[in-house]
């Protein structure tokens, strides 16, 4: 039976007005933070204070300060343990983890804590050592968290609060057996504070399970439609998919732009860089180093475009993107407005721009109506020559290949990143890209039947019927052809110790079995399945 939640009053908006510590309060102050958005004047009353909180809000809105600012504060000078931290912030991929324990630095310092990050994809022996010193708060995803605790280099035993952070993409990642697991491992009574896009299904049973009495806050609906946010639907033909997206990515601002599969988005990250459009693409299967290469290099303007799967499309923060493109159009509406909700944060303004062929244009106005979206949709686009996309901002790419921004090592990137595994432009693989643009055009139009005996043998699929060697992603025999492995295959080697999807990979480490059984160490159940 579910339980009964309480649902507190909306309080003040000034955080001097709370009861934080002088030190948060010149932290925020330093970062020109004076009033806290909805979210967090809702929630951090009551995290202060301890008690469970089960919240949803529209993503952007600042949940991820709202537990930082909570945690820090009950920790404040608090002395930490060896393999025990006294906090826990569990979230479902590598590039989300980066971002949290970044929030959390300043203010942990500020109280005399430390934070750790605890991901996969990253030396598991560095950050074992570096929880076994002793930290304040883990941020992890759970595979890692739970290949530490079966080393014995982590122990949940003196947690005294947990976070859960997007616990309805865990939930489609696989993870929450993974995250019961951990809960299990953690006392009884002491905080848990979760955060959803949905509160249903099984997030529903994790709350019902481990939180006690919480107190639920629901600031905003899930859907797309914020004010500062403008839609747009441009139902363009097959043959000026790649010209028009090329317009998009050359205007002026940071545009985020967003691709189906892996192989999409490296194939359309080296046709922006082929007519001089500086572009970088991130998805699961590249190498972690190279993963925050990129973003560190986008965060910090050295390029305007990065191509991005789903991979992206949770959590991440990154300032000024003004544009976000749906080069491949979501199937889901949750997706779409995560993926959406990229620009416009915070306040500030931004477009949401769909790029539909003529077979997607149905499923396209189901899911913005189940978003809640009334976008303006711009009919018959032909070519780049159309005056919508000069309204948007588009301008004609400079036409001559630019720097591959992949190549480049950026601050805030990895010491060791072996940057020989980018591979730039050049004349054979464009030709392949363009051969396969007109393939999978012809494919796109005949009926469906045949359509899917094509697509077999094309991108991301076996035996490829293109001339050439290797694609561009991870992999062998993706857009140009040959023979082996697809990108969607790529995660799977190793025997399935690896995921395709962002994040959530996770290959089990040496020394598994290690410390089952001791108090606070969670161990797995033989029920799952999945990789972290």
């Amino acid at each position: 039976m579910p339980k009964a939640r309480r649902r507190s009053a909306h309080r003040s908006e000034r955080f001097e007005d709370m009861a934080l510590p002088d030190e948060l309060l010149g932290v925020l102050a330093g970062q020109g933070l004076e009033r806290a958005f909805e979210i967090q004047s809702a929630i951090l009353p009551d995290a202060l204070a301890g008690r469970d909180v089960l919240a949803r809000a529209e993503t952007g809105s600042g949940k991820t300060l709202a537990f930082t600012l909570a945690m820090t504060a009950r920790f404040r000078g608090r002395k930490v343990h060896k393999r025990r931290p006294l906090g826990v912030v569990l979230v479902p991929t590598r590039e989300l983890a980066v971002q949290v324990v970044d929030t959390i630095h300043p203010f942990a310092r500020a109280v005399g804590t430390s934070a750790q990050l605890v991901s996969g994809g990253m030396n598991i022996e560095k950050q074992a050592d570096a929880v076994a010193r002793g930290v304040g708060i883990v941020v992890a995803t759970p595979g890692r968290l739970i290949d530490l605790a079966e080393r014995g280099a982590l122990q949940l035993d003196l947690v005294e609060t947990t976070v859960i952070d997007e616990a309805d993409h865990m939930a489609d990642l696989g993870f929450l057996p993974d995250v019961r697991d951990i809960l299990a491992a953690i006392p009884m009574g002491t905080q848990k504070m979760l955060f959803s896009a949905t509160l249903d299904g099984q997030v529903e049973g994790i709350v019902d399970a481990f939180l006690v009495d919480p107190v639920t806050h629901e600031t905003t609906p899930v859907t797309a439609a914020v004010k500062t946010m403008d839609h747009h639907v441009l139902a363009i033909a097959p043959e000026a998919k790649r010209t028009v997206t090329a317009q998009l990515g050359a205007r002026q601002g940071r545009t985020l732009m967003f691709t189906r599969t892996q192989l999409g988005a490296e194939r359309v990250a080296q046709e922006l860089i082929e007519v001089g459009v500086p572009a970088a693409a991130l998805h699961g299967n590249k190498q972690q180093g190279l993963r925050t290469n990129v973003l560190a290099g986008f965060r910090e303007g050295a390029f305007p475009v990065l191509v991005a799967t789903d991979v992206a499309a949770r959590g991440l923060h990154i300032d000024d993107i003004s544009m976000v493109v749906h080069v491949d159009p979501s199937d889901d509406v949750k997706e779409y407005v995560h993926r959406s909700g990229r620009t416009a944060r915070a306040g500030a303004a931004g477009s949401v721009v769909t790029l539909a062929l003529p077979h997607q244009l149905r499923s396209s106005r189901r899911l913005l109506a189940e978003a809640e979206v009334e976008p303006r949709w711009v009919e018959d686009v032909s070519s780049a020559a159309h005056p919508a996309l000069a309204e948007l901002g588009g301008r004609a790419p400079l036409g001559e290949p630019a720097a591959d921004p992949a190549a480049v090592k950026y601050k805030g990137a990895p010491r060791k990143l072996d940057l020989t595994k980018t591979r730039g432009a050049d004349a054979r693989k464009a030709d392949e890209r363009r051969a396969n643009e007109e393939r999978r055009a012809s494919w796109e139009e005949e009926p469906d039947g045949r359509e899917q005996r094509g697509r077999r043998g094309g991108p991301g699929g076996g035996r490829g019927s293109a001339p050439g060697g290797r694609g561009t992603a991870g992999g062998r025999g993706a857009a140009g052809g040959g023979r082996g492995r697809g990108a969607a295959a790529a995660g799977s080697r190793q025997g399935g110790a690896r995921s395709g999807t962002g994040g959530g990979g996770r290959g089990r480490s040496t020394g598994t079995g290690k410390g089952r059984g001791r108090p606070g160490a969670p161990s797995r159940a033989p029920r799952r399945r999945g990789g972290r």
